[in-house]
């Protein structure tokens, strides 16, 4: 079992380290729960003034929150009050922009934090001990198989959803762990035939579960199974003792907080009270029971994949399911294979297991049913976690039951290490809904912009990584890098645009940058991170936007910018780097909206190479009948993604390299962008040659052409000659 017990916990560390400490269901609830027992020291009345303060402190009994508070007692209550009234809620969570709840804050000082880990710490010890119980559950009704029991604890300890349970701030974990120990120290006591006193320890454990969760009653389902058992084996007189004792147990543990219950509220389980303080805690009217039976396979889903907003994807919940069937269809062959007494403790037999595990889980499913059909928000699989002990044992003795008993050990070593594999696919999913993104050192986009937002946010620049072009099938990459010097104080919301023809808006992405995981409220000053987005032309589905808008040969204009999340119309204004006001956006740059896919074709043999990847395949120099070059034909290449702007020349020289006739800009008359190439395009264009003013008409020598920057500062070289930057194209005479 040590063994067994370090691996949860090992894995329970890695869950840790991935989930943000006010995540999880209800969490925040909780949290407040555990500060208010911290600072008031004793146990809540159920009225309204409580509710403002948590509504778990009305709906869930007192055992988790007084153990956590007391776990938190060596810090001060404001700050973890504060931080949790700061980091939540998300305000794009309900707006299902983010999977996240809450908001991990920079520069929180520990003693702010450390009641947060410590409710976390106790959720932990829950959750181990359902583990532990689960073990010594499967050991004492087969005492002969130990890989059994080990696989019996991996089922309930290693499922995704009990980790996260186990980690974060919740009750939930107790529940499964008092509920399994009631039942362990039922078993012990019934299976090997212990004196009637012993079934005290039963009921200490069953009045544990009643102070953790109201579902405690539930454990009283298996309990009562093995006392059957044992009437049979050792009486009724003696049943009816040892049912005595487990009473007196329960009674000595639980009875304060429940004749407390029965005094104030009249209720032994106060549900009438919980009503009638939080009127939105059940249903207006409860749902008919075809609804009901409709949730049945999510309750399922949920109660391996579900965690709060983030689901698993069909690929981990088929193969959750497809496990699931293999063992309750070996199930009934685990009964027609006889009594199997050989592998059980004396006396007991496997039907008695399954009825026991059978009894216990559909007393659960009856309940986790009931709780969908009545109370708000009811229909949560992890609710059934109660169960899970018993769920394990079913499932296990139906899987071995296909194999020959030779064979069961190592099928049970292959399920440990299967639900071992199971928890780390559930960590990677959790960490890709919950990671904050990477920090990035000596960053240099492609294209850097340097843009400073009001508030704080700086975009550093944009990588477009298969250039600035959208085509069907082809989309646009754009990654932004992001940072800010300062802690940001309010959220602001991420805009994309990408705008056509008299600024029609054709696409936009309105959100959190970081795939929702990365608010503007959680940057670290100084740190820079990136930011990815695709646009497809298959998701431009904008409202009044015809795809033939889209689909077709043109230029668009793509934008970013910022807004406060409560306020879309209120753009934050933006500077660059000298203080110059750029206006409530930074303009990327040009997208081509290619309308065809483009058909790969074999580069052509280019007859010059200019640094950064662009290559002349043909030029051809048209003449008037003066044999003046009136204009130039040119083909070009591009052999790279182009990330800067740049502008072509074409100029006539005479010999003594005066400039007689020229044409300066963009391709195809600015339709052409450089910055907008792919690698593989292939741009045609023919450029009219002005002659420049007061030129006369000396004789003509040569036509050249080349690139220079924007700014027309520099020029670029053809590669690989040394030091020229252009390309003779025709030369008089020729």
């Amino acid at each position: 079992m040590a063994a067994l017990l370090a691996g949860f916990v090992l894995m329970a560390a890695i869950y840790f380290q991935t989930v943000p400490p006010l995540e999880g269901f209800d969490a925040t609830a909780h949290v407040r729960a555990v500060l208010h027992l911290r600072a008031t020291q004793r146990l809540p009345r159920l009225d309204n003034a409580t509710a403002q303060v948590s509504y778990e402190l009305i709906t869930q009994p007192p055992l988790y929150h007084s153990l956590a508070a007391l776990a938190a007692a060596p810090w001060p209550v404001e700050p973890a009050l504060a931080l949790v009234q700061a980091s939540s809620p998300n305000p794009y969570f309900e707006k299902g922009l983010s999977e996240r709840q809450t908001l991990t804050l920079p520069n929180v000082p520990w003693v702010a934090r450390a009641p947060l880990q410590a409710a976390r710490g106790v959720a932990l010890l829950g959750a181990l001990l359902a583990v532990a119980s689960a073990w010594w559950l499967a050991r004492t009704l087969r005492p002969a198989q130990p890989a059994f029991a080990l696989a019996v604890a991996s089922v309930v300890g290693f499922n995704p959803v009990f980790l996260f349970l186990a980690v974060t701030v919740t009750n939930d974990g107790w529940a499964a762990g008092t509920v399994a120990l009631t039942v362990a120290l039922a078993a012990r006591a019934a299976v090997q035939g212990k004196p009637p006193r012993v079934w005290l320890w039963a009921g200490a454990a069953g009045g544990l579960a009643l102070l953790t969760k109201y579902s405690g009653f539930l454990a009283g389902v298996p309990s009562l199974v093995l006392l059957a058992y044992y009437t049979r084996r050792m009486g009724t007189r003696a049943a009816l003792a040892a049912a005595g004792w487990a009473l007196l147990g329960g009674i000595l543990v639980a009875g304060g907080i429940y004749g407390r219950n029965l005094w104030l509220y009249g209720e032994l389980a106060p549900l009438q009270r919980m009503a009638a303080v939080i009127p939105a805690l059940n249903r207006a009217q409860p749902w008919p029971w075809h609804e009901v039976r409709d949730y049945v396979p999510w309750l399922v889903w949920s109660y391996w994949g579900t965690f709060v907003a983030t689901i698993a994807p069909s690929a981990f919940l088929e193969s959750v399911r497809a496990v699931m069937l293999v063992g309750l269809a070996g199930l009934p062959l685990a009964l027609l294979r006889g009594n199997g007494a050989g592998d059980a403790a004396p006396g007991w037999t496997r039907p008695w297991t399954v009825a026991m595990a059978l009894a216990w889980a559909l007393a659960v499913a009856a309940a986790v049913l009931y709780w969908t059909r009545t109370v708000s928000f009811g229909e949560q699989g992890r609710l059934a976690h109660v169960a899970a002990p018993a769920l394990a044992l079913l499932w296990v003795m139906g899987w071995q039951a296909w194999l020959p008993a030779r064979w069961q050990p190592a099928l049970h070593g292959g399920m440990t290490a299967g639900m071992v594999g199971l928890a780390l696919w559930g960590a990677a999913i959790l960490d890709d809904a919950f990671h904050l993104p990477p920090v990035l050192a000596n960053v240099t986009p492609d294209r850097v912009i340097d843009a400073h937002f009001a508030g704080g946010p700086v975009l550093l620049g944009v990588d477009l990584p298969n250039g600035a072009a959208l085509a069907p099938g082809a989309p646009l990459a754009l990654t932004l890098y992001w940072t800010t010097p300062q802690v940001i104080g309010e959220n602001y919301t991420l805009f994309v645009h990408l705008a056509g023809q008299d600024n029609q808006l054709l696409y936009q992405f309105d959100g959190v940058p970081a795939a929702g995981r990365h608010p503007t409220r959680q940057w670290r000053p100084g740190e820079v991170f990136a930011d990815s987005h695709t646009v497809a032309l298959e998701d431009i589905a904008l409202e009044g936007v015809a795809l033939e808008d889209v689909r077709r040969d043109g230029l668009a204009t793509l934008s970013v910018g910022l807004y406060p999340v409560a306020d879309p119309s209120q753009r934050l204004a933006v500077r660059d780097a000298a203080g110059a006001v750029l206006g409530d956006r930074v303009i990327l740059g040009p997208v081509r909206l290619h309308a065809q896919r483009r058909v790969g074709a074999p580069p052509p043999r280019l007859t010059a190479r200019w640094q950064g990847g662009i290559g002349l395949a043909g030029a051809t120099v048209q003449q008037d009948g003066a044999g003046q070059p009136v204009a130039v034909a040119l083909t070009w290449w591009s052999e790279t993604v182009q990330q800067q702007e740049l502008t072509r020349f074409v100029q006539v020289l005479d010999a003594q390299n005066r400039v007689l006739a020229q044409a300066d800009g963009a391709p195809q008359a600015g339709a052409w962008p450089v910055s907008t190439w792919r690698a593989g395009d292939q741009i045609g264009e023919t450029v009219t040659l002005v002659a420049r003013p007061g030129a006369g008409q000396p004789a003509w020598q040569r036509v050249v052409v080349g690139w220079y920057d924007r700014q027309g500062v520099r020029r670029r070289l053809v590669a690989p000659t040394a030091g020229q930057d252009f390309m003779t194209v025709m030369t008089r005479g020729e």
